[in-house]
């Protein structure tokens, strides 16, 4: 069963269903069963008729085969279906087609297509396109969606409009089509954007105001949340999380951490086992571990105590001490690449599959509905003629 599975995995989508073949030994059953010798019962005064009745005998067994096979087909095609298979076909690369940056606005995308109306497929520029009828979605990793489609043949000779002609760099090689054709509304770069802040626990006291100071002297945009348990810690919609409750760090935490967020902390918290916490050089005792792809950055004193929040330069102290710890902000604010001047690695042709699967479940739910109307209509007739029949032979 095991290696059915593997070798159907990659042309099924439910492979499991198969096994309902099995069922095409039902009606072969059946037939074999109602395969008994004719009780035959002769009259003198029909007896011009004994041939006949031998050669209507022959057109039953003909058409209860053509039935037998019809139903050996629908139960075939029915577990088929259930299967769901997967077919290749052919799928060369197209041009007029446009990916737009969900970064841009709907009124400057509808400016950009009146004065170039030789789109006839427009998309959401994601890893997997969609229509541009369907919701706007969330903007994506420019770097690693551009990667993703550099050798998909759909998308391989199409145009590529982003917000902005310079864009973040990324955390490897860009992968590019050689044949994209690159656009943007506007030639600068987009404005950074100050990371998702949130807080679990009461938090220190001076944490407000250094937040309302922060968003005063240089960050308007940044903002603290305050989250109610560790369970509603999410590293997709969360940059840092100030953590504020005396003893060990809840595993929940420790995932978050993992998955790329930036957890602060003091030195009540402690972690379940051991970490590779090192100093940080500077004016306060600081150390921070790796975990995953983020960091825990934990202050070595009581950040309650008067000698820690009572200073003037605090809140400018602890965004640079943040900062240098984040990961992913670093990587967010690292030299920028341009669309003249893309950093990227062209994929060649022949790396490219002109060719792509897709599931015929409508023609096959189609041929099944014709070949079950035909079995009924050819079910039905032969119930009309065995009546007549058998008066003939009374």
């Amino acid at each position: 069963m095991q290696w059915f599975t593997q070798l159907s995995s990659s042309l099924w989508q439910s492979p499991q269903w198969l096994w309902a073949l099995a069922a095409l030994a039902i009606p072969l059953v059946i037939h074999l069963l109602r395969r008994s010798n004719p009780r035959e019962i002769t009259f003198a005064a029909v007896y011009w008729l004994q041939q006949q009745p031998a050669q209507d005998w022959k057109r039953v067994r003909l058409r209860d085969r053509l039935l037998l096979l019809l139903r050996l087909l629908l139960l075939t095609l029915l577990a088929v279906m259930l299967a769901r298979p997967l077919l290749q076909q052919e799928a060369p690369a197209t041009s007029a087609t446009l990916l737009v940056d969900p970064r841009i606005e709907q009124a400057a995308l509808d400016h950009f297509l009146g004065e170039h109306n030789a789109f006839t497929r427009v998309f959401w520029l994601l890893s997997e396109p969609v229509p541009i009828d369907t919701p706007r979605p969330a903007a994506p990793d420019l770097w690693r969606t551009l990667s993703a489609l550099a050798d998909r043949a759909r998308f391989r000779d199409a145009d590529i409009l982003l917000a902005y002609a310079r864009n973040p760099s990324g955390h490897s090689a860009l992968r590019v089509s050689p044949h994209w054709r690159w656009h943007a509304l506007e030639s600068g770069a987009p404005p950074p954007a100050s990371p998702t802040l949130a807080q679990l626990g009461d938090g220190p006291p001076w944490l407000a105001v250094a937040i309302r100071s922060l968003a005063e002297a240089s960050l308007p945009d940044i903002e603290l949340k305050k989250l109610s348990n560790a369970n509603s810690v999410d590293a997709q919609q969360l940059d840092w999380l100030i953590y504020d409750t005396p003893g060990r760090l809840p595993a929940a935490l420790q995932a978050f951490v993992a998955d790329g967020g930036l957890l602060i902390s003091d030195r009540r918290v402690h972690p379940h086992g051991q970490l590779p916490f090192a100093d940080i050089a500077g004016n306060e005792p600081l150390e921070a571990a790796a975990i995953g792809r983020g960091s825990w950055l934990r202050y070595k004193r009581d950040w309650h105590s008067a000698a820690f929040f009572r200073r003037a330069d605090l809140p400018q102290q602890l965004w640079q001490q943040w900062a240098a710890q984040d990961w992913a902000l670093q990587a967010r604010n690292r030299a920028e690449w341009s669309i003249d001047a893309v950093p990227g690695l062209p994929v060649p042709d022949s790396a490219v599959q002109y060719a792509r699967w897709f599931s015929p479940d409508r023609i096959l739910l189609w041929v099944f509905a014709l070949l079950l109307a035909l079995e009924r209509g050819i079910a039905l007739g032969r119930r009309a003629v065995a009546p007549a029949a058998g008066e003939q032979r009374a």
